[in-house]
């Protein structure tokens, strides 16, 4: 069952809208078991990767320590990953050492998100931290691109809220019917973000999406 998140909607429209800096031989980190943003890439080979085993992944590995050669891979994807990762930084040296020289990182991270996927969630990032990190690891900013103002959030709370209080998901009657108004409450939140253009609503962001090059 869908239930439209703020949050989700516009993670999708991040990397759609940056993909074409994604080319060649891709490595997905985190990918889990579905091919997320394969279709949005025009690419020659797209490796899945995930810490746990599964038919859709191709490499079983973890970040801090991928298991290819230097140099290895033209772009990498990785998304909402870096909030989950007890050494973030030694993750990103280890995405520097595998891409080729010139070649671009995708990477998105929640600066606002209910506690999820526990024990296991212990950061969140700010434009100026995510900056700090990858450059650090050797990286220079393309892109650096806000997911959200301060409606989004709200709404993203709020809807986030609902499905875990009411368990949305494990009740599919309920869910089904509150996901419409979900949805319209949702995308009313998401016009208000594009409209108000002031400084206050800009301070609040849900995430961000950044592209790095090496």
């Amino acid at each position: 069952m869908y239930i439209f998140q703020p949050d989700r909607f516009l993670l999708q429209e991040q990397v759609k809208k940056y993909s074409s800096y994604i080319k060649g031989r891709v490595l997905d980190i985190g990918a889990g078991e579905y091919t997320r943003y394969r279709n949005f890439f025009d690419c020659e080979e797209y490796i899945k990767m995930d810490v746990g085993k599964s038919e859709n992944v191709d490499v079983i590995g973890s970040i801090e320590n991928i298991p290819l050669i230097d140099a290895s891979v033209d772009s990498v994807v990785c998304t909402q990953v870096f909030e989950h990762l007890k050494h973030p930084q030694k993750s990103a040296e280890e995405v520097f050492r595998v891409l080729k020289k010139g070649g671009y990182l995708l990477v998105t991270v929640p600066q606002v998100n209910e506690l999820h996927e526990e024990p296991n969630d212990f950061f969140r990032y700010t434009n100026y931290g995510l900056k700090v990190l990858f450059e650090e690891a050797g990286f220079e900013i393309v892109k650096s691109d806000q997911r959200g103002g301060f409606f989004a959030v709200v709404a993203q709370i709020k809807i986030r809220y609902m499905i875990d209080r009411i368990n949305l998901y494990k009740r599919p009657f309920v869910g089904y019917a509150i996901s419409k108004l979900l949805s319209i409450y949702g995308r009313i939140m998401l016009w208000l973000d594009k409209i108000d253009v002031s400084v206050a609503n800009r301070k609040h962001a849900i995430g961000w999406c950044f592209i790095f090059k090496k």
